[in-house]
């Protein structure tokens, strides 16, 4: 068999997986070389993977007592184990009319982007053995889709076709896609949620904190644009508000401080919030190998166990 032109680990084009057709062979490039490693449970258990001792009480299992321990200290300890398990995970996807911005240098729009991420992590996580599920909004008039949480052998082609469907439209709903989450998702779970985050409000920062109360792990991955981190315009410009349709002619150099100026304002209050409520937060660039954030979520998953 002729091997593929390159692998993840020795440089990704990002050319080549936009050009791909199909979610579903997407997640299988985009995962490449990063199966591996199962995450860990706070509950003790049987597993190969020694935890720590803890002084030996009535009861406990004897097989478990350490005697080689006893022989150099006359202790009475019993070795205690990390326990692997599965876990239940949501991806909640944002496919409000924002998303469908793609930048000259992007390899995709933001949409795209955040799907392809989506399905690459639930590939990783489902082939662990994780219960996966998915929350979303469907259409202008922001129809409710949930795909429950399962491990059936068809959930992987469930998700994907799911991804695959969300189109970017109408206006805001961040707000009432987090309050959509927190009422669904009833048992503890890690949220996955995919976002260019471009409604800063009250309800948005109680969303969240909500989902953080009801004890879910939360990891935001951040879709953005380089126009929208760097604003690299040069001539006057038309720009098209996307969820509105506001029109304004701007020139990019007398607004360009003022415009980074706010928007690492805009930036610093969600790194704020979310360092606040101990979530994850990963910046996602369109115009970068999404890899770089899929490497380091699972490193930050395999250290954090």
């Amino acid at each position: 068999m002729t091997p593929p032109p390159h692998t993840l680990s020795d440089g990704f084009d990002p050319g080549v997986l936009s050009a791909l057709g199909g979610l579903d062979f997407k997640a299988r490039y985009v995962m490449e070389g990063f199966l591996g490693g199962l995450h860990r449970s706070p509950f003790r258990g049987v597993s190969f993977d020694f935890s720590d001792y803890h002084r030996y009480q009535p009861g406990d299992d004897l097989r478990r007592l350490d005697w080689r321990l006893y022989a150099r200290n006359d202790r009475l300890c019993i070795k205690r184990y990390m326990q692997e398990t599965n876990v239940r995970f949501y991806l909640v996807c944002d496919s409000s009319a924002s998303m469908a911005y793609r930048g000259q240098g992007a390899w995709a729009s933001k949409l795209e982007c955040a799907k392809v991420l989506a399905a690459a992590i639930a590939w990783f996580l489902l082939k662990q053995n994780d219960a996966g599920g998915l929350i979303s909004f469907k259409g202008e008039d922001n129809v409710p889709e949930f795909i429950r949480p399962s491990q059936k052998p068809g959930q992987p082609g469930l998700l994907l076709r799911q991804l695959e469907a969300l189109r970017p439209v109408g206006g805001a709903c961040l707000s009432a896609l987090l309050e959509h989450t927190c009422r669904l998702a009833q048992r503890r779970s890690v949220i996955l949620f995919f976002s260019d985050l471009l409604e800063p409000s009250q309800e948005v920062r109680r969303g969240f904190q909500e989902l953080r109360f009801q004890g879910h792990e939360v990891v935001i991955f951040q879709v953005l644009d380089r126009d929208e981190l760097e604003f690299p315009f040069a001539g006057p410009e038309v720009f098209v508000d996307l969820e509105t349709g506001l029109r304004r002619t701007i020139v990019p150099a007398a607004a360009r401080q003022l415009y980074l100026t706010r928007f690492n304002q805009f930036m610093e209050a969600y790194r704020d919030l979310f360092q606040g409520l101990e979530m994850s937060h990963f910046l996602v660039r369109t115009d970068m190998n999404p890899c770089n954030a899929l490497a380091l979520f699972l490193s930050r998953r395999k250290h954090s166990r």
